[in-house]
């Protein structure tokens, strides 16, 4: 079986991390005996654009990267200008013509393909129902969170990202609560499957680190929809609650990085900011951490707790999107009506756990239940769906 595999959220110069669950599907799905054609496939800005955005203090992502852990991709690249940038606003479809022009060619040369699909649908795919048709061959949409949660509830775009949907062979989902967020939004639900993200097992595993006070961190991008402004707020009533030492962590990177310092500096917080880091490194800190903050406002399911879990770190997380399956039986899940009541709400359950000596039984079996999450394990079912639709 070949899959034309499109990775439309894929590495960049400014977020060489990014979309990295799509090359991690891509590396299980090999070791299973699929043979993949990957695509980075990006709308780039013109020079006027990504001026303008400057103006508004918005980095773009830069230049889209062609390699991604041990991943090959071949880089397609549609520009956007201001004429498109601003006709977008009005037409949903504006970006169908330079789709077109800049991608749409290269794809349908890229070689026979059993099936395409595709990560990311907005705005990639207003051109695979077309390519599809044309070779004749099914095509599979997967959906992670911001896609569902943001595009499909823009009244602008919903009727065309939802015809694009019904008309796939199927469309994944990575937690059940992303699929509910769909059908509410007027998606039937009849080509739904839910399919976990999973965690590179090899990397990510129990090495703890010998410290002498608690940890207390987060992971994840610096933006608003991550929930990463409402730390120095958490971290600061961790500390006055929490009698004795705790440090803090904030691994990432992104928007709301500087915002997020000055605040601590304000509330006189000692946060440690390692910025991005590779998997292997991120391991580590991981393995020193002993509660993992997850205060998102909308998620649709978050690798960076199961890779906590597999490392021995419990985690509290806001109960939004995927949240609550992600974390299963092996953390807290907190639901607050304001934010006053969230921060006090996260602090009291991390304090709790911090306070009373980790039950080892429950700790193997944390570790033990997040392993069993293997990105080989999670697509092993992608590739039970990929057969059912080719023989079909």
């Amino acid at each position: 079986m070949k899959i034309l595999y499109i990775n439309a959220m894929g590495p960049t110069q400014r977020a060489p991390l990014g979309g990295i669950f799509v090359s991690q599907r891509i590396r299980a799905l090999r070791k299973l005996g699929v043979e993949i054609y990957p695509v980075n496939a990006r709308i780039s800005n013109s020079a006027v654009v990504n001026m303008l955005l400057r103006l508004k203090n918005i980095k773009g992502a830069g230049k889209p990267v062609s390699r991604q852990l041990d991943v090959e991709y071949e880089i397609l690249e549609a520009r956007r200008d201001l004429y498109h940038t601003f006709k977008a606003r009005k037409d949903c479809t504006a970006y169908e013509k330079i789709l077109m022009r800049d991608i749409y060619g290269a794809l349908d040369k890229s070689g026979e393909a059993d099936l395409i699909h595709l990560h990311w649908c907005w705005p990639v795919g207003l051109i695979i129902p077309r390519l599809a048709g044309e070779r004749k061959i099914p095509y599979v949409l997967t959906f992670h969170g911001s896609d569902i949660n943001v595009s499909l509830r823009n009244p602008a775009i919903r009727a065309e990202l939802l015809k694009i949907m019904e008309n796939a062979a199927s469309v994944e989902f990575v937690s059940n609560a992303l699929l509910q967020t769909a059908l509410n939004a007027g998606y039937s639900g009849k080509n739904a499957v839910v399919i976990y993200n999973g965690i590179d097992t090899d990397v990510f595993y129990l090495n703890r680190v010998d410290k002498e006070a608690k940890c207390v961190g987060f992971v994840g991008n610096l933006i608003p929809v991550k929930g990463a402004d409402r730390l120095p707020a958490i971290f600061s009533e961790i500390r006055k609650k929490y009698t004795g030492e705790v440090r803090f962590f904030i691994t990432g990177s992104g928007e709301l990085e500087r915002a997020i310092k000055d605040q601590a500096k304000a509330l006189d917080l000692q946060i440690a900011f390692t910025g991005q880091l590779a998997p292997d490194i991120l391991r580590k800190v991981y393995n020193r951490l002993d509660i993992l903050v997850v205060p998102s406002r909308n998620e649709g399911y978050p690798c960076a707790i199961k890779e906590a879990q597999s490392c021995g770190v419990i985690p509290v997380a806001n109960n939004v999107g995927g949240i609550r399956e992600a974390v299963g039986d092996y953390g807290s899940v907190v639901t607050a009506d304001d934010e006053a009541e969230l921060v006090g709400l996260f602090a009291k359950r991390v304090v709790e756990y911090l306070d009373k000596k980790p039950d080892e039984n429950f700790m193997n079996a944390m570790v033990q239940s997040a392993r069993e999450c293997s990105w080989v394990e999670m697509q092993k079912k992608s590739l039970e769906n990929y057969k059912r639709i080719v023989s079909r």
